[in-house]
């Protein structure tokens, strides 16, 4: 089991977090997150292995100006 932004989702063996991203709504703009308390940015996403028992926060992309 992981959880993402305080939501318990089923973990699988070599769960990148490229496949991740795949199954959730809402991450077309993703391009960093927190896994374990450290910055994972998208060109790492498809190398980048979630552990069991990970906590990942989908960190929303922000433009300002």
């Amino acid at each position: 089991m992981i959880e993402v932004d305080e939501k318990p989702l089923p973990w699988s063996e070599n769960m990148t977090m490229a496949s991740l991203l795949e199954t959730l709504d809402n991450v077309e703009f993703c391009s960093v997150v927190r896994l374990n308390g450290k910055l994972v940015s998208s060109p790492k996403f498809a190398e980048t292995k979630i552990p069991d028992n990970s906590k990942i926060q989908i960190l929303p992309l922000v433009a300002g100006g």
